[in-house]
């Protein structure tokens, strides 16, 4: 039986674990072998197959990089493939399992804890798929994922609980590795709730890594008169090895200083260089900028809805350098608060795992208790048979959190898309697809439309359903944005104009899962979707075979 239940901040470029501890308090668990409280989102396959995870992996990525894969999460539920190791294909799900596995194992062997009860994090913009893939790589790594929540999310919990002592509107800018979001969140005594967010699953602090290479190239061509290509000459490896360690050392010297040094060699050439703040800044402008238009947006939307910004949080680890602190205050016309950047997004999860823990544990009035064959408490529901596992605790970390009134939080989040089907417009005759859900919806959410047969004696209804970013009522049909179909059988001689109700309903996990009816017969039917890209039950208990049987698992 576990004493703690855990918060995951499953990064792009760095994860996190937390807990909270007997006191109530959120504690980051350091890597114990690089005594940082982050470990490296980078995953490798030496030549023997022993799976490497961490700080080695990411030292050594530029020199095996058809054996390492970095940057997987922006792979969730996209792809179903992240890399081939030796003649087979490793889903982004199984490389994401073996991050959760590192990080459980880290806790575990601290806390002398068997890590199974989690909350995971991911960025607000995840749909569907993003989700329930992140979900299921908590279950390959062996653990009791009880709920996914979003990352600005998670921030505001552990901003919320642990300093807020009035209601607030805050703006949270979340720009990390790899993925950038902007929420605007209201908090009151108790509750968090979501009004709007808006983001970018491609911009984080990466770009600014490799804006830093180039003008740490650029230099090194000038100073030393090597007349060749760096980026693309042959022989480049341990130079673009070397070059990816130098540029983020580099950025990261530049939040302190005003310049920056750095020797670079590769071919014969060797020349000292040296970068100030001020050329960083300008080279990295744009992508400023982009985190600005977008924050924008989310104000303007927020706006919209009679809310207005009071406090501006920064979390995420590129919001320590200075040009996104003093870029985002002379933008807003406020001082941003920078709390725990690297390690709110953990903090909070942890502390909704607690109450999602203490929740969880409690039996439905359908359910009984029983036991699984793994040896796990499980409530079992008396009608379907279906089972969930019980996320007891042996005591540690039970205490609830502080400045939560009577120990309770809700938190209601927004759909990040919106949701619709395909119909012919009444008023031009043109297809187009009618959203029911619609983006900054509260979730869950639940919306019935009715609709018309086209024909006399149509034999069935196709119902095809949409997911767009987009906050519209309609939009011309776009099939890149195409989620699910499924079709309804009508009675004969049913004629043109019959009323067809349907329902499209996503819940808190974002599962999106459509009811129809023909209101004339009557006959109805349920969908619901297998996201793309994400794994079968077979999968999956392949990917747990091969990550249990990774007996020599190395990891740092």
């Amino acid at each position: 039986m576990s004493k703690y239940v855990y918060g995951i901040d499953l990064g792009t470029t760095y994860s996190c674990i937390a807990y909270q501890d007997e006191d109530g308090r959120p504690t980051v668990i350091k890597n114990v072998d690089t005594n940082s409280d982050t470990t490296p989102s980078v995953v490798q396959w030496d030549d023997e197959g022993t799976v490497v995870v961490g700080q080695e992996a990411k030292d050594s990525a530029v020199l095996l990089p058809d054996r390492t894969i970095a940057f997987v999460k922006q792979l969730m539920g996209k792809s179903p493939v992240a890399i081939n190791i030796d003649g087979n294909d490793i889903s982004p799900t199984e490389v994401s399992s073996y991050i959760l596995k590192e990080l459980a194992r880290q806790a575990s062997q601290q806390l002398d804890d068997e890590v199974k009860n989690v909350i995971i994090t991911c960025p607000a913009y995840f749909g569907e798929a993003e989700r329930t893939a992140t979900k299921q790589a908590g279950e390959i790594a062996g653990l009791n994922v009880l709920a996914i929540i979003e990352e600005p999310t998670a921030a505001a919990i552990c901003y919320g609980v642990t300093r807020a002592d009035e209601d607030k509107n805050v703006l949270i800018y979340d720009l990390g590795g790899g993925t950038f979001d902007i929420t605007v969140m209201k908090i009151t005594n108790g509750e968090i709730r979501v009004v709007t967010t808006e983001g970018d699953h491609d911009l984080g602090g990466k770009q600014w890594d490799a804006a830093m290479s180039q003008l740490l190239v650029d230099k090194f061509l000038e100073a030393s008169g090597y007349d060749g290509d760096p980026f693309s000459d042959e022989g480049n490896e341990e130079f673009l090895q070397d070059l990816a360690i130098k540029a983020e050392k580099a950025k990261q010297a530049l939040t302190n200083k005003k310049t920056a040094k750095q020797v670079l060699n590769f071919n014969g050439a060797r020349a000292q260089v040296e970068v100030t703040r001020e050329e960083f800044d300008e080279a990295t402008k744009s992508l400023a900028d982009s985190a600005l238009d977008l924050t924008d947006k989310a104000i303007a939307t927020a706006k919209e809805q009679g809310v207005t910004i009071d406090e501006v949080l920064l979390v995420g680890g590129s919001t320590k350098m200075p040009q996104i602190q003093e870029g985002v205050k002379a933008h807003l016309g406020m001082e941003p608060k920078i709390f725990e950047p690297d390690e709110a997004v953990a903090k909070g999860a942890a502390i909704y795992a607690m109450l999602q823990a203490d929740e969880q544990s409690k039996l439905k009035p359908n359910e009984e208790k029983s036991t699984d064959e793994q040896g796990n408490e499980v409530a079992v529901d008396k009608t379907t048979g279906e089972t969930r596992v019980l996320p007891t605790l042996s005591g540690g970390g039970s205490a609830m959190p502080t400045n939560i009134a009577g120990g309770n939080l809700k938190v209601v989040s927004v759909s990040t898309k919106s949701f619709g089907v395909k119909a012919t417009d009444a008023n031009d005759n043109q297809e187009k697809i009618f959203n029911l859900i619609m983006k900054d919806d509260e979730v869950p959410a639940s919306v019935t439309q009715q609709f018309g047969t086209q024909e006399d004696n149509q034999q069935r209804v196709e119902i095809r359903v949409y997911q767009t970013p987009d906050k519209v009522d309609t939009y011309a049909v776009d099939e890149d944005r195409f989620l699910g179909t499924a079709e309804l059988e009508l009675n004969p001689n049913t004629p043109a104009n019959s009323v067809i109700a349907v329902t499209l309903t996503l819940t808190e996990d974002g599962m999106v899962a459509l009811h129809a009816k023909d209101e004339t017969s009557g006959h109805d039917i349920d969908a619901k979707w297998k996201a793309e890209n994400v794994l079968d039950e077979k999968e999956i208990e392949e990917a747990k075979a091969r990550v249990s049987a990774a007996t020599g698992l190395s990891m740092s």
